[in-house]
């Protein structure tokens, strides 16, 4: 019989893992599956974006073939996009979720509309949460034939779906703003208080319809914000897309007219009024070089088209000079209690002059593009 010797030299020594070891391992394996775990996560977001530029693309390519055969674009988008028997995408896109990048949840859907009473043009908003292509992150506009950032647009009416008025606007720096005061609610008589019920209440100068349709609306601060009272992008009584602007953006404001030439009298960096002032002969007149009042054609070199609407007293709800018209107020967001910040421009000064006043006085409101 044959025996095998077991050969002690074969026999390995087998050692356990250390706890250095062992941690090492795991950190390893931890960083390799959260690295997969973030490339996976930007995959899907990275798709979501490609997904919304296609879904934005169709429906344009069908909107384009809808005006072609009725001279117009629909008025609403539907599910589908149709005239009589004739359909042209037959399930409109739903917009992709969830939101990504900075993009807010109302500013990830699709947000159709038509710019014009005869529907000659549409806006089509969304927004990206990253670069895809040429197109940076953030909300976007997509028109006729194009997509656009939204400082693109401005300078083009718009029309407030509210109550279907329609505002012009202007770009001054990087800034888009309304160029005619906010109309917007039901007018209140000048005695009446402002309350927090869920309606826009506005005056009107002299308790007159007419003059809002002119001038716009006067508003009291805590209607103006609509009882927030926080200080940044506050929607207020604004439109969709837009807000009451914060006493900072005014300050934006007017440094960037100070630091253009063009927009200065006699080179003074403080004459700067007049650039924003419009050319109404509703503007009392003055003899002082650089006021408002002198030589109106030669106002309104930024568009901002600020017109004398006056102001409505907290005190007894009367109207400030009456008949005559001298001076402007605009309110921002900021409050600074038992007031809140606004701006002045009168008919007898050069300079824009920043203020306080109570909040129960009622002012215009102009609204800045978000």
């Amino acid at each position: 019989m044959i025996k095998f010797k077991k050969n002690k030299k074969n026999k390995k020594n087998k050692k356990a893992f250390s706890f250095m070891e062992l941690l090492t391992t795991i950190i390893i394996i931890g960083i390799i599956i959260s690295t997969a775990t973030i490339s996976f996560t930007k995959i899907r977001e990275n798709s979501r974006d490609t997904k919304r530029i296609a879904d934005i693309k169709q429906i344009q390519s069908a909107l384009e073939l809808y005006y072609s055969d009725n001279g117009k674009y629909p008025e609403t988008l539907g599910t589908s996009i149709s005239s009589g028997t004739k359909i042209y995408l037959e399930k409109v896109p739903e917009s992709v979720t969830p939101a990504d990048g900075d993009c807010s949840e109302e500013e990830n859907s699709y947000s159709y509309s038509t710019s014009d009473e005869n529907n000659n043009y549409y806006y089509l908003n969304f927004c990206l949460g990253k670069e895809v292509d040429d197109y940076k992150a953030g909300k976007k506009i997509a028109v006729s034939g194009d997509i656009l950032e939204p400082i693109d647009l401005c300078g083009q009416d718009f029309k407030d779906e509210r109550d279907n008025k329609y505002y012009s606007t202007v770009r001054i720096g990087d800034q888009c703003w309304m160029a005619e005061n906010l109309n917007i609610g039901t007018r209140i008589d000048g005695v009446t208080t402002s309350t927090d019920n869920d309606i826009i209440e506005k005056y009107c100068y002299g308790n007159l319809e007419s003059n809002c349709d002119i001038y716009g609306g006067l508003y009291q601060w805590d209607e103006t914000v609509q009882y927030e009272y926080e200080e940044v992008n506050i929607k207020g009584i604004c439109p969709d897309g837009w807000h009451v602007p914060s006493d900072a953006e005014w300050t934006v404001l007017t440094d960037h007219i100070k630091s253009n030439p063009n927009y200065l009298c006699n080179g003074n960096q403080s004459y700067i009024a007049k650039a924003l002032a419009s050319t109404s002969y509703d503007w009392n007149t003055h003899i002082d070089d650089c006021a408002i009042g002198n030589n109106l054609l030669t106002n309104n070199a930024t568009g901002f088209n600020a017109l004398p609407a006056d102001y409505r007293y907290f005190t007894d709800g009367g109207f400030h000079s009456l008949p005559t018209r001298s001076i402007a107020y605009f309110w921002s967001s900021s409050p600074s209690n038992p007031y809140a910040h606004s701006r002045r421009l009168s008919y007898n000064s050069p300079e824009v002059h920043p203020s306080t006043d109570y909040r129960a006085y009622g002012f215009s409101v102009r609204c800045i593009k978000d």
